[in-house]
């Protein structure tokens, strides 16, 4: 009888300028519990003896329903004023993976990207026929207005009053909030789920590394699984997520050296601006960003420990 892995989870609420003069003790209170909810609701599953993949799109699932994130409900306005959602999940057991993007009416984007990992036909779904599918397969669908909330509205409205060239250019204000949880298993299993609205006024029909696996999402489990978070032309243009992989599985760096490189030399040296959170076989995580703050959280049982971060010391956590 093979020997019971330790598990391990960890999520991310997105990276971006986070300040603590900006994020008053109220919002940084929900934002903590719903990080903790997430965490819960990972680790119920995993503590039961569940799948790494049932457990990321569990624990991303609860971050979609909250308005504090970028990705479902609190999903950003594109351009013309709607919102286009993404996803992507792998098992990094088999290398299945599910993504999704510009979905105008799915209410947890990452769960209908897990069910592509049981069809062989695609791996990769975008525009109307993905909301087409997803309701064929019975998925909780909207109106694409249940994701409007006023926070996001007057992000939007001040992301207009500015230039185009300088929404690309300067994200600063417009804060980010992808979502991602990565996951080892008591079956010493590896899996990845990244999910987003995109980038404030994006142009209608972009896609960003979130949908990307390879560049947003990745999980094998001879290295490690990563979710990426941050200005997605970057992430995609360095391949940040499988980088971090290979340069474990072939330059035999750690998962905390390859993770570094990537997030501070690969993708910041081209201007980028993110983080990532990455665990291994061994459950060992890490959650390097170089942007001013990033919402993430772990639990492992092997260290026995459970922490929440928005900066680099940890808040409070039962």
């Amino acid at each position: 009888m093979s020997k019971k892995t330790k598990y391990s989870l960890c999520i991310h609420g997105g990276a971006g300028v986070i300040t603590k003069k900006d994020l008053s003790n109220e919002d940084k209170r929900l934002i903590t519990g719903d990080l903790e909810a997430s965490l819960t609701a990972g680790e119920n599953i995993l503590n039961k003896g569940g799948t790494a993949t049932d457990a990321v799109c569990a624990a991303v699932e609860i971050l979609e329903n909250s308005i504090h994130f970028n990705a479902g409900k609190g999903a950003v306005y594109t351009r013309s004023g709607q919102h286009l959602l993404e996803a992507s999940v792998m098992d990094g057991a088999t290398l299945k993976a599910g993504a999704l993007a510009n979905s105008k009416r799915i209410k947890n984007p990452v769960l209908f990207a897990k069910t592509l990992l049981n069809r062989d036909d695609v791996v990769f779904i975008s525009g109307d026929s993905v909301d087409i599918l997803a309701e064929e397969l019975g998925h909780n669908v909207v109106d694409n207005n249940y994701f409007d909330t006023n926070f996001r509205k007057e992000q939007w409205e001040f992301a207009q009053s500015l230039s185009d060239d300088a929404i690309f250019l300067d994200h600063s204000n417009l804060k980010m909030g992808t979502v991602g949880a990565v996951a080892l298993d008591t079956h010493g299993n590896l899996a990845a789920a990244t999910s987003t609205g995109g980038m404030t006024n994006k142009l209608d029909g972009r896609i960003g590394d979130s949908a990307m696996i390879g560049c947003g999402t990745y999980a094998k489990n001879k290295t490690c699984a990563v979710s990426c978070t941050g200005i997605g032309e970057f992430f995609m243009r360095a391949t940040v997520a499988s980088t971090v992989s290979n340069l474990m599985e072939y330059g035999g760096l750690s998962l905390e050296k390859a993770s570094y490189q990537a997030i501070h030399e690969h993708q910041a040296k081209l201007g980028g601006d993110g983080g990532l959170i990455a665990i291994d076989a061994l459950g060992n995580i890490t959650m390097p960003y170089n942007s001013k703050g990033m919402y993430r959280a772990f639990i492992s049982e092997r260290l026995n420990k459970k922490k929440v971060f928005i900066w680099d010391e940890a808040e409070e956590s039962n």
